[in-house]
């Protein structure tokens, strides 16, 4: 089970840094065409060269929507790909100064939580998106639930990564218990 969803959790991790980079480039490029169209082509001096080409058809007024929306699943996803990393946001204070024997039940715990944060999540991500799947992006003509669908994503791929933290600190902890269990029974009295 753990080397499955390990796995899972890393193809995942994969396709999102994937999504996560064509979105940006989708951005990037549609940010460049903007500014261009916007202080290139309708400046006054290439009106004053061209003044038979009309370029405010080159202005797109859908672009800005397209970008923002680039910028929501960006961060949406990001979320997920710094929570597999473990390099978010975390006060390490009471783990640094707890004994170790409690340093392993303070991170599941930890995970469980962040699991129920997620689970929560999913399931009013889930309403959300069936309240706004009558809505239509005004610009672009995009069903909402394509933008709100990004927190639905970001928590199921949050939740996959937590389930894949418990199981690794679960089964590691068994692992060593084992360990200790094997070299004691290794152990040959001394008789001397």
């Amino acid at each position: 089970m753990k080397g499955f969803m390990t796995e899972m959790s890393k193809k995942v991790d994969k396709a999102s840094k994937y999504l996560l980079i064509l979105f940006f480039v989708i951005a990037f490029v549609s940010t460049v065409y903007q500014v261009f169209s916007r202080f290139v082509l309708q400046s006054s001096i290439v009106q004053k060269m061209l003044p038979m080409i009309d370029f405010s058809v080159f202005n797109l007024s859908w672009i800005e929507e397209l970008i923002r929306y680039m910028f929501v699943w960006i961060v949406f996803l990001g979320i997920g790909i710094v929570y597999k990393s473990k390099e978010h946001a975390q006060v390490e204070i009471l783990l640094h100064y707890m004994p170790e024997k409690f340093k392993g039940k303070l991170q599941v715990l930890v995970e469980v939580i962040n699991s129920a944060v997620f689970l929560f999540l999913i399931v009013y991500g889930w309403s959300i998106l069936k309240f706004t799947s009558q809505q239509i992006s005004p610009s672009m003509g995009w069903n909402m639930t394509l933008v709100y669908g990004s927190v639905l994503v970001c928590s199921l791929i949050c939740l996959l990564h937590s389930i894949d933290n418990i199981l690794g600190l679960v089964l590691a902890k068994e692992d060593k218990a084992e360990i200790v269990q094997v070299d004691v029974a290794n152990e040959k009295p001394f008789l001397g």
